[in-house]
């Protein structure tokens, strides 16, 4: 497969991962923002009580078990295309590191981006309450509002989205890199631009995404994109600006020595 076939295979994918995405984040955020007591809210208490109802520990599992749904089915994927080549993936053996290694793994990757995802939430609450205030509307009618809106079926739509498109391409990639290494084969990391009108490019984004189709590094190296060093596509622990909506993906290629055979680790 070269790398087109293989970009056109990864966007086909990662729609389907967005899809997944959106409809668990979504969920999980509805879910937690109707266990606000609205009416127990006051002007007084109405932004401690967000707050406090906006559960981090709610979010972080909406978080673990997307990147676990989409990591087990990406990995899966990967391992089957290196099985192609040389029977060393297992699927138990990778659900053994990815799934025993997750939990731990997002909190130390991932723990700003979630709080960042409670935080937002919750001040896009708090305002909404607060512009009502400012436009006279008594407490009554502001929590009658809020549950109304919590409850539409476009409630923060675009927020969510968001959300999905970028752990989604983290989940997948670093799902890849964990069946990689698991294979027992040595490999190279191939960066894969989504490459069309939406990947960063100067002057609009100060990181170029596009220049990095195709570029290739060792399995324990990380790509330098325009100055920040990212272990894969959407790597949790790059800034926003390099990762939020990136939707490029991490090809993963077996090393081959000078007769053509796949290198063993």
């Amino acid at each position: 497969m070269n790398i087109e076939q293989f970009r056109k295979r990864w966007i086909r994918y990662h729609k389907q991962y967005e899809r997944l995405a959106y409809t668990a984040f979504i969920k999980s955020i509805r879910e937690t923002a109707n266990k606000i007591p609205f009416n127990f809210l006051t002007e007084e208490n109405y932004k401690g009580t967000i707050d406090k109802t906006i559960n981090i520990e709610e979010i972080t599992m909406a978080y673990f078990n997307v990147y676990n749904e989409v990591g087990v089915i990406h990995g899966e994927r990967v391992g089957k295309s290196i099985n192609r080549q040389i029977k060393e993936f297992t699927l138990k053996g990778f659900l053994s590191v990815f799934e025993r290694n997750l939990l731990d793994w997002l909190f130390k990757n991932s723990s700003f981006r979630i709080t960042s995802v409670k935080n937002t939430l919750t001040s896009y609450l708090q305002e909404i309450i607060s512009f009502g205030i400012a436009e006279g509307k008594t407490m009554s009618e502001l929590s009658t509002d809020l549950h109304r809106l919590i409850n539409q079926k476009n409630f923060y739509r675009w927020q969510a989205l968001r959300i999905a498109r970028t752990e989604t391409t983290a989940a997948a990639n670093y799902a890849s890199v964990v069946a990689s290494d698991v294979s027992g084969v040595e490999s190279e990391k191939v960066w894969v631009s989504a490459h069309d009108a939406r990947t960063r490019i100067p002057p609009e984004s100060k990181f170029n995404h596009y220049v990095m189709d195709k570029v290739r590094v060792d399995f324990d190296k990380k790509f330098n994109v325009s100055g920040e060093l990212l272990e894969f596509p959407g790597d949790p622990k790059a800034s926003a600006g390099n990762v939020i909506n990136c939707r490029c993906t991490v090809a993963v290629v077996p090393k081959r020595d000078s007769d053509g055979n796949i290198v063993i680790a």
